[in-house]
């Protein structure tokens, strides 16, 4: 039985065995493809021999990537296929790659791809060759009369892979053609000499929950609403969005002007405005994270937005409590500190009862089974949360020793994120002003 056992959870690891060029790779990287960029799985550094190796079980069957370090243009980065059982043999060189030895049906089928597309990946990405549309737009035409044949002659006896190629070559496709018009050429073509390709394309094609199965699925995006909006009209970022067909791509492509937020107050409009479109659990994280670096401690600026679980698992935010004024208390059941405050707070809570003020108090236990004890054993007053260790509200506010408590004004915005604590009588005095506010 438990050979048996040892056999079926071996056959769900992936080997990966390779040579390369330490000067190109001096680290090889492996990356999953996380909706629409890569994300990485493990590093492998070459041994004396230039060797490299990994021993993984894929997170999910489809696509993953390998390669150098290059995220932003992904150059030397490859992709492949893998459901569990799989084995890569290959060698990595400089923008190319060669398999050796034993491999899949579906990696032969993928770098036979490969190596047909590739003077559109040298010519779009790489741009090792000089190209204009003048040579480009007839490779494409020509090319794109072969992509159905192309695709019916995926046969690796495994049918869910034959219908992902079929989207690969499809989407590769496009993100080198369209992707082509967006690059530095010293010569451009006007609307009048545009191919047959590029005057029938159809960018709602490919701006589907598709597009995140590749590692380029963000870059593409852009080009695609590019292709839908006329950017010498200066469209506005709400026309750019509005374009977009799918709410999960809406959310991708908000997420990506998030980023470059200069402040929490823009990023808040921004998510104020767009946030019904993050739809992904991924999404809502990434723009926690955003906020998180934005948060600013002053006073009157918008307090950092949280949710977290009470006591029955419900999820409380910030936002529910809007028209209150907030008292935080940031602690954990292991302080001494805290627990010395516990009657101070359990006399304040009382004297503010059936007042718009709440008192949220907000676990960093990293035992919730302790905490899920010690509320109802004491009894405690307030809206009680759970966070845990590092949480957002922790790091925002550079929260390093507890407890700690912070006030919100009714508005929502910071009154100050380290206040005086229960014990001392200015907090009630302080809540009492912006109560009166």
């Amino acid at each position: 039985m438990l050979l048996a056992c040892h056999m079926l959870f071996a056959q769900g690891i992936s080997t990966i065995n390779g040579t390369v060029d330490k000067k190109i790779y001096p680290k090889v990287y492996l990356y999953k493809i996380l909706n629409g960029r890569l994300s990485e799985v493990a590093t492998s550094t070459p041994d004396s021999s230039d060797r490299f190796a990994f021993r993984f079980t894929p997170e999910y069957t489809g696509l993953y990537a390998l390669g150098g370090a290059d995220l932003s243009g992904q150059r030397n980065i490859f992709k492949f296929y893998f459901k569990g059982g799989d084995e890569l043999n290959l060698q990595l060189e400089k923008a190319n790659y060669t398999l050796v030895e034993n491999n899949t049906a579906e990696n032969l089928k993928l770098t036979e791809w490969f190596r047909s597309s590739y003077s559109f990946l040298d010519k779009a990405v790489y741009w090792s060759t000089m190209s204009t549309y003048v040579d480009f737009f007839p490779e494409v035409e020509e090319m794109y009369a072969k992509l159905p044949t192309i695709k019916s002659e995926a046969k690796t006896g495994n049918p869910q892979f034959d219908a992902l190629f079929s989207q690969v070559v499809d989407f590769d496709f496009a993100y080198f053609a369209i992707g082509y018009l967006y690059t530095p050429r010293s010569a451009h073509p006007s609307k009048e000499e545009m191919s047959d390709y590029y005057t029938r394309f159809h960018a709602d094609q490919f701006l589907t929950a598709d597009l995140l199965k590749f590692p380029y699925g963000d870059r593409l995006m852009s080009n695609l609403v590019y292709q839908k909006v006329d950017l010498s009209t200066k469209p506005s970022f709400e026309q750019q969005v509005a374009a977009i067909p799918t709410d999960v791509i809406k959310g991708q492509y908000v997420l990506n002007r998030l980023a470059s937020a200069r402040s929490f107050t823009d990023y808040q409009d921004m998510y104020n405005t767009f946030a019904r479109y993050f739809v992904l659990e991924d999404q809502k994280e990434r723009a926690q994270a955003i906020a998180v670096k934005l948060a600013d401690t002053k006073e009157g600026t918008p307090a950092l937005p949280f949710s977290y679980p009470d006591i029955s698992d419900k999820k409380v935010s910030l936002s529910d409590l809007k028209g209150k004024v907030v008292v935080l208390d940031i602690w954990a059941t292991w302080c001494g500190p805290c627990k010395a405050e516990e009657p101070h707070w359990e006399k304040l809570v009382e004297s503010f009862k059936g007042k718009d003020v709440a008192f949220v108090g907000i676990s960093v236990d990293q035992d919730k089974k302790a905490w899920d004890k010690y509320v109802p054993e004491k009894g405690l007053k307030g809206i009680q949360l759970h966070a845990g260790p590092g949480n957002d509200l922790s790091k925002a506010y550079q929260i390093s020793g507890i407890p700690r408590y912070l006030l919100i004004d009714k508005k929502g915005n910071i009154v100050t994120s380290d206040s005086p604590r229960p014990s001392d009588p200015r907090l009630k005095a302080l809540i009492e002003v912006w109560l009166s506010k």
